[in-house]
């Protein structure tokens, strides 16, 4: 994290409001967050056909949501009913986890083992900034929650510290086999600011990818507001892509980020969660679902 970045309260898009999850079983699912993470419940719902066609997938027209967290920085699930794509845990191209940002990694690693969470990696401080301390889980469902404690970091980016044990989702992570292609289209379309480009060597992804022990991954993270990021891994071009395939699969498949900018493309949606507020779904160039909600 070594290139500078002012905090600015005028970026265009942040916080993070939500990342949705497909999962083949919600009662499962929605067990395991709850009582894992001590997430809420704040809606629910059925998919509208036209939403259904928004996201991508006009099968999943029909299917039952739900909305875990708080104001922002939830988890919303859905429920599909087949999975059209392999790839397990940040094994596939695509959004490839969640990250929230906690008070006592310790105490929230043992209870979402408890809660049916497979441990990926142990709490450790960051190679790149020991003053963060993570750790990363999979949900029964197969998708992926990094767990961080960034309170000791005095760095130049804008991280939002936790003020109680899971607190909300702060940074998302896209999985890409061409991270200037990405990370330039999210600064082109105005939704962050590029600010970190390093190579860092993260053992979950060495262990998952096959990668050697001294292999780097380079790392970008794009600045959002109120403390929120989006981390750009680049991804080895063999590896298998979710979101290339039609329809969606289990896991992470779309990130749902407020918008301070108007939205040239957006739609009024008056279905749950949006509740008469306007809308803007985009894919980016890996084909990964972005979608943006006035604020």
């Amino acid at each position: 994290m070594h290139e500078s970045v002012t905090r600015s309260p005028h970026l265009a898009a942040g916080p993070v409001l939500w990342a949705t999850v497909a999962t083949l079983n919600l009662e499962q699912s929605l067990a395991a967050w709850q009582s894992g993470l001590n997430l809420a419940q704040l809606d629910a719902g059925t998919l509208s056909e036209q939403l259904a066609q928004s996201y991508g997938d006009p099968d999943i027209s029909g299917a039952r949501w739900v909305l875990l967290g708080g104001d922002t920085g939830g988890v919303r699930l859905i429920e599909i009913a087949e999975n059209k794509a392999a790839g397990g845990p940040l094994a596939s191209l695509g959004w490839a986890a969640i990250e929230f940002s906690v008070t006592d990694l310790d105490l929230v690693i043992e209870q979402a083992v408890a809660a049916g969470f497979d441990l990926l990696g142990r709490p450790r401080a960051l190679g790149s900034n020991p003053a963060i301390r993570a750790a990363q889980v999979a949900a029964p469902g197969g998708e992926v929650a990094y767990l961080t404690d960034i309170r000791a970091y005095d760095g130049p980016l804008d991280l939002y510290a936790a003020r109680r044990l899971v607190d909300r989702v702060f940074i998302t992570v896209l999985a890409t086999d061409d991270l200037d292609r990405d990370r330039g289209w999210l600064a082109a379309e105005g939704v962050g600011r590029i600010v970190t480009d390093r190579a860092v060597a993260v053992p979950v992804l060495q262990k998952t990818l096959g990668l050697g022990a001294d292999q780097a991954t380079r790392i970008s993270s794009v600045q959002l507001a109120d403390g929120c990021l989006i981390e750009v891994d680049a991804y080895p071009a063999d590896v298998p892509s979710r979101v290339a395939h039609p329809g969606w699969s289990p896991g992470m498949m779309m990130v749902t980020l407020a918008s301070k900018a108007p939205l040239v493309r957006g739609q009024k949606c008056d279905s749950a969660p949006y509740h008469g507020r306007l809308i803007q779904i985009d894919r980016l160039p890996c084909g990964a679902l972005l979608e943006r909600v006035a604020a």
